[in-house]
């Protein structure tokens, strides 16, 4: 295991939470945290993990194109599928529930993740999208030797991004395939091959996990609406690399405290915390709502990180694990 990517995990989802938490809580009384506007940065921070993670799968093991889809059709679906049936019904009895902010819904789209004009049933499902594409750029690399394996994906990607800036189209799902954001599976791969042959000392990387936040406060307070991955690609870059240059010298052995055991957890379940939490603070804001809580603005948005968190770990524990279990005993 890698710990600060576990790490990493954690952070990415927690940011998401606390953006999602944020945007309830504007909806329930005027939120006292509307000044936090880089949740979304988690995001970014994920697909960077993905590019690095493929690599650490891979590297130096014979892995073929189909045997490779295979286990992430595994360990991403069954989960979104499950979430997607869950979000369906509710769609169907109560359709306000669901995607409530804007934009149509589509059933079909939100199962195969195909990306259109509609919303997603499970709204973070989007992202999943880019994953999976991501996954069959990448697994294309695998059809050939060690020297192309991931050099391929790489200039695939980098033409594909290139192709957007020339062409110009309104086609979403021209502008899907050539998205910007495919940059940052590219850094994930570069990232990982820069830590195969360098290492960083230990002040080096805490210089460059503090630069990272302090760009963050930047931009967080600069405001800016267009073009996010190009803000946050930098504050990304510098706290991933910070990050991973401190996992032998301080990460390298079983979380030490109780705050990076807690952080250790919430990677641990960070996928099922992302999918699950909408519905989480659906239902924890009704509660809490009724209650009376919505009032006290930092208590409020508090709680339903908490509860996003804890049901989370949950989700994770009695679904996510019996799931993955139960369809790897029958596929594989």
């Amino acid at each position: 295991m890698v710990h600060s990517i576990q790490y990493m995990r954690a952070i990415a989802a927690l940011l998401v939470v606390v953006a999602h938490a944020v945007w309830k809580g504007s909806q329930y009384s005027s939120s006292p945290m509307s000044w936090f506007n880089v949740g979304g940065i988690g995001v970014d921070l994920f697909f960077v993990i993905s590019g690095f993670i493929m690599c650490h799968v891979t590297y130096k093991r014979e892995v073929s194109f189909l045997s490779f889809m295979k286990a992430r059709f595994i360990r991403i679906l069954p989960l979104y599928w499950l979430l997607t049936s869950m979000a369906l019904l509710i769609y169907l009895f109560f359709p306000e529930k669901i995607n409530s902010s804007r934009g149509e819904t589509g059933i079909l789209a939100s199962y195969f993740l195909f990306p259109n004009e509609s919303r997603f049933l499970v709204s973070n499902g989007w992202t999943l999208s880019y994953e999976f594409y991501f996954y069959v750029i990448f697994a294309i690399g695998l059809f050939f030797s060690n020297s192309l394996k991931y050099l391929l994906p790489v200039v695939l990607m980098l033409i594909l991004v290139i192709s957007g800036f020339i062409v110009e189209s309104d086609n979403i799902q021209f502008e899907f395939l050539t998205n910007t954001r495919l940059l940052e599976f590219i850094c994930g791969i570069c990232i990982f091959f820069f830590f195969i042959k360098y290492t960083i000392k230990k002040t080096y990387s805490l210089i460059l996990i503090a630069l990272s936040l302090v760009v963050l406060i930047f931009i967080n307070f600069m405001g800016n609406e267009n073009d996010q991955m190009f803000y946050y690609l930098l504050p990304v870059l510098l706290f991933f690399v910070g990050m991973r240059g401190l996992e032998d010298t301080v990460f390298s052995k079983q979380p030490q405290g109780k705050a990076l055991r807690i952080l250790s957890k919430i990677g641990d379940s960070s996928y099922s915390l992302y999918l699950f939490h909408p519905f989480a603070l659906v239902l924890a804001s009704i509660v809490l709502n009724k209650l009376g809580i919505t009032a006290y603005g930092y208590l409020f948005v508090g709680l339903l990180v908490f509860i996003s968190v804890a049901t989370g770990w949950l989700v994770y524990v009695y679904l996510e694990l019996k799931i993955n279990k139960v369809v790897k005993r029958k596929f594989t």
